[in-house]
């Protein structure tokens, strides 16, 4: 989903640029997990293939002006209340 309102790259990509925070968070505090949930350290490497896949994805979506997690969540919702609306009319008439 495409969007024309101008919108704070920070607040539109939020979603995504919290995740990329938190993985450079637990990158500093030492607290990585394997994929597999094993309460060890990950393997550092792992962990930068992914950070550069984040960051990598959230550029390609503002160069592209992409929707982000947050656009797709509302564009869901949307959804969900205009079916909603439509068989409560349904249902009425």
């Amino acid at each position: 989903m495409e969007t024309s309102k101008p919108t704070g790259i920070k607040k539109r990509y939020s979603h995504e640029i919290q995740d990329i925070d938190n993985k450079l968070r637990q990158l500093e505090s030492e607290r990585i997990y394997e994929k597999s949930g094993a309460r060890m350290d990950g393997y550092l490497a792992t962990n930068i293939i992914e950070l550069r896949k984040m960051i990598y994805d959230l550029l390609r979506k503002i160069e592209n002006n992409e929707s982000s997690i947050e656009d797709d969540i509302a564009e869901a919702f949307n959804k969900i209340n205009k079916t909603k609306k439509e068989v409560s009319v349904r249902i009425n008439n």
